[in-house]
């Protein structure tokens, strides 16, 4: 179970994941038990490119509560929310290095 907080300019948005990992496939599903996007589901995989580099393999099924969200929008937002939590993955891993 995984528990993250966004910060918007309308208020806080709580949302809970169940998230499965498989380690030896370097492979993860997120799925969203509660928040705006409930019964959306995120499959990454991490794929090696060469000797030194990797590739993020994303695939969204994506629910939105909002039948009238501007996709252009919607997608915007949810680009900034993943890049932002990607960020704070990274900066964790890098500590925990250290």
């Amino acid at each position: 179970m995984f528990k993250d907080t966004f910060h918007t300019a309308s208020g806080d948005v709580e949302k809970e994941k169940l998230v499965k990992l498989y380690p030896e496939k370097l492979f993860w599903v997120s799925t969203h038990l509660s928040g705006p996007n409930k019964h959306s589901q995120f499959l990454y995989q991490i794929v090696p490119r060469g000797k030194k580099g990797s590739k993020l393999i994303f695939t969204a099924s994506h629910l939105e509560s909002d039948e009238k969200a501007d996709v252009d929008q919607l997608a915007h937002r949810l680009c900034k929310e993943d890049a932002g939590a990607w960020k704070l993955l990274a900066k964790a891993m890098e500590t925990e290095l250290i």
